[in-house]
């Protein structure tokens, strides 16, 4: 029986590939056709917890994605392998989980990608955790190696536990540009975008890479953010829309053909701002191609959005059909041979960021379909998902009196306030201070602040007992917190408890070593400590409902490419005068500007009254 010694086999585990945030080489071109796994999996229970105590058997946890190509290549060729199988049959409890289903899960075991394999000691202490695919030699000598430990009674963790993040001292603005700077050593110059071997369409660097134009005036970060935007049409699917995964072998060349609704969002978004910030127009196209990909492929007919489309063709019995073939084949041909699998779950967290992003792309347009899209997705989500209580479950047919999730709360209570800067109804306003109040009660560590990714798991054992803060997370929920302040804060004046909130929240988790750890996946972060440290424009519309001056100053103010403004409608009388038409006003905290009536100026004159009344950073 082979065994190899602990160093080398570590090194040996460490050359798969994986799905996710991994560093993968590229996919095989031909993968075997479906194969069921022989592998007995069972779920995410606290009776699979139990029986692994009760059995003194070693936990296998196998994190997947239902898009995640290397997920099913490894039950084609290593969970069905006879051998393997019998394994794990003997001497473990083998839990699968669907990364998208799970959000706490993912997020404890993202960084290794998916697929991801995390074992357990049957008390649920950690051993080690695996990225991505397995070949079945090398994962049977690991399973070997596990089981004789057992035996032995020397099965325990092999690398030390990371520290407990504690709170810092003392100003943000360090935390900052510590962020800033390791962001920017992943940028790619000659090719734009925000690492080497893999080439992720990250949508969070490319957005603090445009807040940074405007505020630090850096016009190089626009040019950056246009290189990476270039090269990221690549990957974009010509025939249908839709942004893939990601790119391999260090180059824009190279897709793996996933389409996750994550990458979609964050692509609209992302063109839609680059037109925003550079006046140029051209890039809304793109932005269009992807948001009609996601209303024609990806739209629940209740008005909510599915979470992903596989990269392969898989149908039974038949050979499987690489997402490089299929995609190469025009409409007619694709339709001709069947759609690849879609997961049609629709979850908040993804849903909250496809409000975002349309109401983005509306605020870039003004085409009133793109609003009425991001509406219809919330109505829906809030008939669907929202709990008495304010919160959002991840899935419509989640139990209430389970796990909610920071992630859901976060995005869309983002969502929510991005239809009330858009729309300027208050019932949105109302909707996402109702969440952040359940963030605030639920989900926040008074202690120490930040907040914890989930709410509590009675049931919970093991190192799972231990309620995590992730940096990504945190960045997102501080976002929305501060967002919110901002709205309610009015003059500058108003006292709310989501300021603090933000604060405690980006500081909680703001030590060198949690930002080291996260590598180049800390652009949310970035963002939420911009958006806490930056000071308030106040954008009023003031004039009647319904009135067209007033819907025109409206959607030319959402226009304007200033990341510090809060844009928002008043009635004439209610805080500014009435001048016998619609006007705009912009107020810093030390100055307000003149009304300004004419749309077609907005643009410029916000320029010139922000250039003089901002102090520059």
């Amino acid at each position: 029986m082979l065994r190899l010694r602990p160093i080398a086999l570590l090194t040996a585990l460490a050359l798969g590939p994986a799905c996710g945030h991994g560093d993968a080489p590229a996919a095989p071109s031909s993968p075997a056709p479906a194969v069921a796994s022989e592998t007995a999996w069972v779920d995410w229970a606290p009776e699979s917890f139990e029986r692994a105590q009760r059995e003194d058997k070693i936990i296998l946890i196998n994190v997947i994605a239902s898009w995640c190509h290397w997920c099913h290549v490894m039950d084609e060729e290593t969970y069905a392998d006879p051998e393997i199988a019998t394994l794990l049959r003997e001497h473990f409890v083998t839990i699968r989980v669907d990364s998208d289903a799970r959000p706490d899960v993912a997020e404890r075991y993202r960084a290794w990608g998916w697929p991801a394999t995390a074992f357990l000691t049957p008390d649920a202490q950690p051993v080690m955790a695996l990225r991505g695919f397995r070949n079945p030699e090398v994962f049977g000598a690991l399973l070997r190696e596990l089981v004789a430990e057992r035996e032995a009674g020397t099965l325990a963790e092999r690398t030390s536990p990371a520290d407990e993040a504690r709170p810092i001292e003392g100003a943000l603005g360090p935390v900052l540009a510590m962020v800033t700077e390791q962001l920017d050593g992943y940028y790619q110059p000659d090719i734009g975008g925000w690492g080497e071997r893999q080439k992720y369409p990250f949508p969070a660097p490319l957005e603090h890479a445009l807040v940074r134009t405007r505020l630090y005036d850096q016009p190089q970060w626009l040019d950056r953010a246009a290189l990476t935007l270039r090269n990221e049409q690549k990957i974009t699917d010509p025939v249908w829309g839709g942004v893939y995964q990601y790119s391999v072998r260090g180059d824009w060349d190279h897709p793996h053909y996933e389409k996750i609704v994550a990458v979609q969002a964050g692509a609209i978004e992302n063109y839609a701002m680059m037109a925003r910030y550079s006046g140029d127009d051209a890039w809304l196209r793109s932005a269009r191609l992807t948001a009609g990909y996601m209303r024609d492929m990806m739209r629940a007919p209740e008005g909510g959005f599915y979470t992903s489309q596989d990269a392969d063709l898989r149908r039974e019995g038949q050979p499987v059909i690489t997402g490089a073939e299929y995609y190469a084949k025009p409409d007619a041909e694709r339709r001709a041979l069947g759609l690849p699998r879609i997961d049609t779950s629709v979850y908040a967290d993804l849903n909250g960021l496809m409000i975002r992003a349309l109401v983005e792309l509306y605020a870039a347009s003004g085409d009133a379909e793109d609003l009425a899209d991001a509406e219809r997705a919330a109505e829906h989500l809030m008939r669907t998902h929202l709990t008495r209580g304010g919160a959002f479950l991840h899935g419509a047919g989640d139990d209430p009196e389970g796990l909610l999730y920071l992630r859901d709360q976060a995005a869309m209570g983002a969502g929510l306030l991005a239809l009330y800067r858009a729309t300027g109804e208050e019932h949105w306003l109302r909707a996402a201070r109702r969440t952040a109040e359940f963030m605030r009660a639920e989900l926040q560590d008074s202690e120490h602040g930040g907040f914890h990714a989930h709410t509590a798991d009675p049931s919970a054992v093991g190192v799972f007992r231990e309620r995590r803060k992730p940096l990504e997370e945190n960045g997102l929920a501080a976002r929305f917190m501060i967002d919110l302040h901002r709205y309610l804060d009015g003059d500058g004046r108003t006292d709310t408890p989501y300021r603090e909130a933000a604060e405690r929240a980006v500081a909680a988790v703001g030590q060198r070593e949690t930002v080291a750890e996260e590598g180049r996946i800390i652009g949310k972060y970035a963002l939420a400590l911009e958006s806490v440290l930056m000071p308030t424009v106040d954008v009023t519309v003031v004039g009647e409902v319904g009135d067209a001056g007033t819907e025109a100053l409206h959607r030319a103010a959402l226009r304007v490419p200033e990341p510090r403004a809060v844009v928002e409608v008043s009635r004439p009388g209610e805080r500014y005068p009435e001048i016998g038409k619609a006007a705009v006003y912009l107020c810093t905290a030390s100055a307000c500007s003149t009304p300004i009536t004419d749309p077609e100026t907005l643009g410029a004159k916000a320029d010139a009254f922000l250039g003089e009344s901002l102090p520059a950073r």
